[in-house]
């Protein structure tokens, strides 16, 4: 008899694919792909899971973004409301993704939002003056209201913030620049040796400077900025640059405009101001004269009493991305006892024409804070994270 062969077994098996899962990928591969997405989708992001929340909050992240060019522009601003409140309060302005949702204490600013951040306690509940920005760090140098050797450090990745070195001297309405790994600091009515140190970044530690050919300026008002790599001083009498690597201060004639600009700023290598009526000016280097901003869109800005710059308007200007971004309030609300007061916020392109004007256009203008309290503009910077 022939044997039975046994049969193949007859039951197929499905056997389904693994679905793809974004969760297994390495933790190397998705923090690239993080890294390319806008900094302003992380607070949503960070909800997915705690392994996302984890690579969000990662400093290994953030040097990611530097090195493969996606980092952004970013304000940050502070305002003093003491003694109502005993602390300056840091607000961050940024884009509110389309399906963003926020907390009930944001304000909704159309394509954009305001979002308060932690404030550091200071001594004595006395208010630092100066601020300057650092790669992703803001550093808070002096006192506003009294002589202060404290610095403090805001890590606007993490919104941590932690003690800096102390300064060499306490200083009172003193100024801060950062040019090349080096923070310098100089402060406008100290008579002696000791108006001005520097602060190595890498070593943080601070060392004296002599105020070599500056002391025809300390007596003054005065406006100071960072240009091609100098601390340039708009003055009364004459107007002063400081060159860090010679450690000397020289007179230069690149300004005509002492008593009529409120604030300037560099943009590709261009001068920007604005002036204390509200007209945004910007400085030729041929002709050795200012210019104004041309434009319909300047005019509005000027004009339209809603967002009004003209006449007495507090304005502090910056290069955001390549643009300027303009903040500022009227100056008769920023004093208020009673009633609102409004900070007003816009952002500009520049074009440069054939004849060679340069045109200006608004990319948005909104109010950006409303308080109800007293208050007084203690910083704004621009950090790219």
């Amino acid at each position: 008899m022939t044997p039975i062969e046994a049969k193949p077994d007859q039951t197929e098996t499905n056997i389904k694919p693994q679905p793809l899962s974004f969760s297994l990928l390495p933790d190397e591969i998705l923090e690239n792909i993080l890294a390319r997405l806008s900094k302003w989708t992380y607070p949503n992001l960070s909800l997915v899971s705690k392994r996302f929340l984890s690579l969000l909050s990662s400093p290994e992240l953030y040097t990611t973004r530097s090195h493969i060019g996606t980092t952004e522009p970013c304000l940050y601003f502070c305002i003093d409301e003491s003694p109502s409140i005993p602390h300056p309060r840091w607000f961050t302005l940024w884009m509110k993704p389309a399906d963003e949702t926020l907390d009930d204490d944001d304000e909704i600013l159309e394509d954009y939002s305001l979002v308060s951040v932690p404030s550091s306690p200071h001594p004595q509940h006395v208010p630092y003056f100066s601020t300057v920005a650092v790669g992703s760090d803001i550093y808070l140098i002096g006192g506003a209201y009294e002589p202060s050797s404290r610095v403090r450090i805001f890590d606007c990745r993490s919104h941590k913030w932690r003690d800096g070195p102390n300064m060499l001297v306490a200083r009172e309405e003193a100024y801060a620049f950062y040019i090349d790994g080096k923070i310098y600091v100089m402060e406008d009515d100290r008579k002696d040796d000791n108006w001005m140190e520097v602060l190595d970044i890498k070593t943080q530690t601070w060392s004296p400077l002599l105020s070599h050919g500056a002391t025809e300026f300390r007596d003054d008002w005065f406006l100071t900025n960072v240009y091609r790599g100098k601390i340039y001083v708009i003055a009364e009498k004459e107007n002063f640059a400081y060159d860090p690597k010679e450690g000397t201060w020289e007179i230069v004639e690149t300004h005509d405009c002492y008593g009529q600009i409120d604030v300037w700023c560099a943009i590709e290598d261009v001068m920007f101001c604005f002036t204390n009526s509200g007209h945004c000016m910007w400085y030729d280097t041929k002709s050795g004269e200012w210019r104004e901003v041309k434009g319909s869109d300047m005019e509005v800005l000027r004009n339209i009493s809603e967002y009004s710059l003209a006449w007495g308007c507090v304005v502090e200007i910056f290069n955001h991305g390549g643009k300027l971004l303009v903040i500022w309030t009227p100056r008769s609300e920023e004093y208020k006892t009673t009633g609102k007061r409004r900070i007003s916020c816009a952002n500009i392109a520049f074009e440069k024409r054939l004849d060679g004007e340069i045109w200006g256009k608004m990319e948005w203008v909104n109010e950006v804070l409303t308080v109800t309290k007293p208050y007084k503009f203690l910083s704004c910077l621009v950090i790219a994270i």
